[in-house]
């Protein structure tokens, strides 16, 4: 561990004390300069704690109910991180032979190589820094997904975020993030501490529930978005919402 988080609590405390409504304090990997070293051992940590607790199974659902004819499709990840979403897209595309361009986006260009250096180039995955809303200027894609990222966004972020998938993303669109839950909170800073992974998945993993919506809250910044309720689904799994479109 460097000595940059020597000494850290792992909470703050404060946004334990009240989950009705999402908290605005700053998780600290979006505002720490972290070194590469720790960069990648917190993706790694996190990646390990998604998979773990089936944190992929939400979007492959989703994917296997949506129109995958007319291949090659592409398919876009927001806020890509250590890329595992994508390589499990990349093992399910292969078992059920459907051929996909898959293409990682994230904000931070040492994230974008941490992701190339843990994926195998026979998987075929793009990687590139940008920010997701240069997208609507990037040339067309079937689907966009983001799993774990809409939570460090704030409300009208995510009204734009969506709106921004419904034009861009042809054949659908999908969210995985976390559900605003007591029990989620508390379960996450006992198990992230018996594993021993790093100090900041513990403080920004309960930090993640508390600044995660609610289904109200969904519905509301679906509606702001001028989606319709209609078009757009809202499905729970193991305290994640799934949202998502198809066309």
């Amino acid at each position: 561990m460097s000595a940059r988080y020597e000494g850290w609590p792992t909470s703050t405390g404060r946004h334990a004390l009240d989950l009705s409504h999402r908290s605005d304090e700053a998780e600290w990997l979006d505002g720490a300069n972290l070194n590469p070293a720790d960069l990648e051992r917190v993706l790694h940590d996190l990646a390990t704690f998604n998979q773990t607790f089936l944190g992929h199974y939400p979007l492959l659902r989703w994917l296997g109910r949506a129109d995958l004819t007319g291949a090659p499709l592409t398919l876009v990840d927001v806020g890509c991180g250590y890329g595992d979403l994508l390589r499990a897209i990349r093992r399910w595309s292969r078992r059920r032979k459907v051929n996909l361009n898959l293409v990682g986006v994230d904000l931070n260009p040492e994230t974008i190589r941490i992701a190339q250096a843990a994926t195998d180039p026979a998987d075929g995955i793009d990687y590139q820094a940008m920010n997701v809303f240069d997208l609507a200027s990037a040339k067309p894609v079937d689907f966009i997904v983001s799993s774990l990222v809409t939570h460090h966004l704030s409300d009208h972020e995510i009204t734009e975020f969506l709106r921004l998938m419904e034009r861009a993303a042809r054949r659908g669109w999908a969210i995985c993030d976390l559900q605003r839950s007591r029990l989620l909170y508390h379960f996450i800073g006992l198990s992230s501490r018996l594993a021993r992974f790093h100090p900041m998945i513990t403080h920004d993993g309960q930090l993640s529930v508390a600044r995660s919506l609610t289904r109200a809250e969904w519905k509301q910044r679906i509606a702001d978005a001028g989606i319709s309720s209609a078009d757009a689904s809202i499905r729970w799994f193991l305290f994640r919402f799934l949202i998502g479109r198809l066309r």
